[in-house]
């Protein structure tokens, strides 16, 4: 089983156009045929918004196959795909492993985004030890990965507060934290304004 992290970053205005056609054209032609969609958020730094998804494939040939099947649909290709392009500023993607059978309700809870960037061989030791936590930082943790690609010496996880959970390395490891706010599909543009 793998995930996909996508990631968009926009302009507010062009956020505001591209979740207008996410949730009108995106959703209706994809739906989770294509992929099981696991949870969507944004988060905005000044003038720019940035726009993560996940979804779950039973594996990478299984997305590869899903993504070829996606693409001959002539509304996603003719219609979605040319309209979308236009607002997005940069795009970015990450095939995760699955590390932790968080559920859905795990995901759902969410909040924060942190990413772990590992000297080279480290990667399954940081794994393991935020696997193991227990108490309350096991209920703050939401999902954990390891990065297949595009830096397998990288490990994600998202937790529902703001506290990364702790590593005891010898080794520097840094940690990157983003706050994400959580989207449903029926959440109205105007509700991203500053």
């Amino acid at each position: 089983m793998i995930d996909e992290l996508r990631q968009y970053t926009f302009s507010v205005e062009a956020w505001e156009q591209y979740w207008e056609l996410f949730t009108s054209m995106c959703m209706p032609i994809r739906g989770n045929d294509f992929g099981q969609l696991r949870g969507l958020w944004y988060d905005r730094i000044g003038d720019t918004v940035s726009f993560r998804h996940v979804w779950r494939y039973e594996s990478l040939d299984a997305r590869t196959h899903l993504r070829a099947e996606l693409i001959k649909i002539d509304d996603w290709r003719e219609k979605f795909l040319p309209q979308a392009a236009q607002h997005v500023s940069q795009q970015f993607l990450q095939v995760l492993i699955p590390k932790l059978d968080e559920g859905e309700a795990g995901l759902a809870a969410a909040r924060y985004l942190h990413s772990y960037r590992c000297p080279t061989g480290k990667a399954a030791s940081v794994i393991q030890q935020i696997g193991g936590v227990k108490g309350e930082a096991r209920k703050r943790l939401c999902g954990l990965w390891g990065t297949e690609f595009s830096d397998p010496n990288q490990v994600v996880a998202m937790t529902s507060t703001e506290e990364a959970p702790v590593l005891t390395l010898s080794a520097a490891v840094a940690i990157e934290t983003r706050r994400l706010q959580p989207l449903g599909l029926e959440q109205p543009s105007s509700d991203f304004r500053a």
